[in-house]
């Protein structure tokens, strides 16, 4: 929630910690020309409701707001989220380059300035309204949003609190190149305006706010079906896929030896080198198992059935070299390097909510997928990092070296698996 945006150069935050979301870039045929405070309260509580994105809403806003006269460089719009990541969202129009950018701060930011230099928790959290007047000298530039500002021509700024619903609170800033800057006049119909943003941001926090929870838990595939809608229990559908499972090994002797926070940081160190390797790669992780996890890369009109399993390999492998890299990681200190097992398999799995009446899960489930499990298990025995079953060895068609056929538990009809035919 700091006020920075992709282009600013305050040196207390670090990069890394900020990711660039949408970009609106809106053509100058398709901005307002004409608008009244009136009108503009109007399209806030109306059709604004309608558009796409938070980032689409803020760009509007500040087109209309220039067509009624206001004279705005730069207009920001701040809010917390509750996200894994991100500490919370900045979308940040500038009329000089035309675009509206959004920005997601990640929670490790939050620490790295302090709180009466950060114009964002100023308002947001302590209701504050901030008003600064920029000269051509530095000696009134008390927060590090000025600098940049003054950089860009502004010569005024204004930061005022919003009151959403249910204790919601944001930020809004407004910041003028004209010489003058703000008139009073000017400051009181901001004032007034930027009440009206109120159930406007309250509409697109909740929706991001549910989009974020359901993505997070469920998954970048299952959370936009949960919420389109599909969460009769027993809808699925069929996917032809490619299903990753792994697992952890001597994780049992571990976990009995170590504290429970150091296992719990070892496990997410471990999820997070897998997780990206399957991100990277175009697979999706459906649900953690302990120490354990099951993904699927689909095949698709996208992906064919060689390349799904191709990605899935590649993303093996490098899962394999990243996870016996954590040992410089700080939850591993003096502890002996950690090996995992990867089961792949290539077949035909439902997808959709499974459970009870009250309490769903939406994952994939079929012969496919318990075949995968045994696989795995068949890895941990034959000490081999990747196996794989025949049906994945055809459709990868790369090289691979047969491990023998294997007669698997709750399984009648015996498989040939394989493995990398090079380390």
């Amino acid at each position: 929630m700091t006020d920075v945006d992709a282009t600013v150069r305050v040196e207390t935050v670090p990069k890394s910690g900020l990711r660039t979301g949408e970009i609106v870039e809106r053509a100058p045929a398709e901005r307002p020309t004409h608008a009244t405070v009136e009108s503009i309260a109007e399209w806030l509580i109306g059709p604004a409701l309608q558009l796409a994105s938070g980032a689409q809403a803020v760009d509007e806003f500040a087109w209309r707001m220039l067509a009624a006269g206001f004279p705005l460089a730069r207009v920001t719009l701040h809010s917390g989220t509750l996200h894994p990541q991100f500490l919370g969202t900045t979308i940040v129009w500038w009329r000089d380059v035309g675009q509206t950018v959004q920005t997601f701060i990640m929670h490790e930011v939050g620490d790295a300035i302090p709180y009466e230099k950060n114009v964002a928790l100023r308002v947001i959290r302590g209701g504050e309204t901030l008003r600064r007047r920029i000269g051509a000298g530095d000696s009134d530039l008390d927060l590090p949003i000025l600098y940049d500002i003054q950089a860009r021509g502004c010569t005024d700024y204004l930061a005022l609190p919003i009151t959403g619903a249910h204790d919601r609170h944001y930020a809004v800033t407004y910041a003028t190149d004209r010489g003058t800057g703000f008139s009073t006049r000017e400051v009181d119909a901001l004032t007034s305006i930027s009440r009206w943003l109120a159930s406007t941001c309250d509409t697109f926090s909740q929706r991001a706010l549910t989009r974020n929870l359901l993505t997070a838990y469920v998954g970048t595939r299952a959370g936009p079906k949960v919420l389109d809608g599909q969460i009769r229990r027993g809808t699925g559908e069929e996917l032809n896929v490619v299903l990753w499972s792994s697992d952890l090994r001597d994780f049992t002797a571990r976990s009995d030896r170590l504290p429970g926070k150091q296992m719990v940081a070892i496990l997410n160190a471990l999820f997070e080198v897998q997780a990206q390797a399957i991100r990277d790669h175009g697979g999706e992780i459906l649900k953690f198992i302990g120490d354990g996890l099951l993904a699927i890369f689909p095949i698709d009109a996208t992906a064919t059935a060689a390349v799904a399993a191709g990605h899935a390999m590649d993303a093996a492998r490098e899962a394999l070299v990243a996870v016996r890299g954590l040992g410089s990681d700080p939850s591993m200190v003096g502890e002996p390097a950690l090996e995992i097992v990867v089961a792949l398999h290539a077949g035909t799995v439902i997808y959709g909510n499974v459970g009870a009446a009250d309490r769903l899960d939406f994952t994939v489930i079929g012969p496919a997928v318990n075949l995968v499990s045994r696989v795995e298990h068949v890895a941990k025995a034959l000490d081999e990092p990747i196996v794989v079953t025949d049906d994945f060895a055809r459709a990868y068609g790369g090289a691979l070296r047969t491990v023998g056929r294997h007669t698997m538990r709750g399984l009648s009809i015996s498989r040939e698996l394989f493995a990398p035919a090079t380390a």
